[in-house]
């Protein structure tokens, strides 16, 4: 659980060239209420979590540059709720340890000598360019880089893997059909299948500078990567196999 020290902001004062123009219209230094110090010890809080440019993302620059982009909405504060100003620096507090997203609780506390404990609910909207298909998707089709498209999206309502690297998701398949416009998670994909059950493989077997290739029969079906059984033509036995790209295999010794 995260642990944050307000200071208690008790007045706001002028001074210099400011203070005399207040002496001069009889403007007085206003003090903060309890609302104001709770309010601006929940907003400190939590925008610790993020970096200013994810806060306030510079108007000038290019939208493909802006990545991250965090907007918080801190519930309003009962105008009627009896609350006063604490002397001691406030404690604000949440029971989680991540970067926080969605809807949470901030509990602040006072430990002056008027204690006080209150929980103010906190929206934090977080926008990332995310990957999204840019037509239907049947399902076992195969992605190319014209299927996808990165788009600004609120990634703190998104509950799986979501994708924003479009190299990772061109040549995977679709494990069911998506729509257009749908969010690439990882759950989503799977290695597309290059050998199949049945298929003619090119079996090769390498010892140093020596390789040799002979054709089989794969017993199984398999991805890049995956150790499969294949039964070689010429002895017919059944050997293990890793896949290594369309119809070929490879042996280890």
């Amino acid at each position: 659980m995260k642990v944050w020290h307000i200071k208690a902001r008790a007045t706001q004062t002028l001074s210099g060239a400011s203070l005399c123009l207040a002496a001069m219209f009889g403007v007085a230094a206003h003090a903060e209420t309890g609302h104001q110090q709770l309010h601006n010890s929940v907003a400190e809080f939590v925008e610790s979590f993020f970096d200013a440019n994810e806060l306030n993302p510079s108007a000038d620059r290019d939208a493909e540059e802006l990545g991250r982009r965090v907007e918080i909405d801190i519930s309003s504060i009962d105008p009627r709720l009896n609350l006063s100003v604490c002397e001691q620096p406030l404690i604000a507090s949440m029971n989680q340890t991540q970067r926080p997203m969605g809807r949470i609780n901030v509990k602040v506390e006072c430990q002056g000598s008027a204690p006080w404990t209150k929980y103010v609910p906190v929206s934090i909207r977080v926008y990332e360019k995310v990957l999204v298909t840019t037509r239907p998707i049947a399902r076992g089709e195969t992605l190319t880089a014209a299927d996808l498209a990165l788009v600004d999206t609120e990634v703190s309502l998104l509950r799986y893997s979501y994708m924003q690297e479009p190299e990772h998701a061109i040549g995977m398949e679709a494990k069911r059909s998506l729509s257009t416009n749908t969010t690439i998670v990882q759950e989503a994909l799977v290695a597309p299948t290059l050998v199949k059950r049945g298929d003619a493989v090119v079996l090769s077997a390498k010892a140093g500078t020596v390789e040799i290739r002979q054709q089989g029969v794969a017993m199984q079906s398999g991805e890049l990567g995956k150790r499969i059984n294949v039964r070689n033509t010429n002895s017919d036995q059944i050997v293990q196999a890793v896949v290594t790209g369309l119809g070929e295999a490879r042996v280890g010794f």
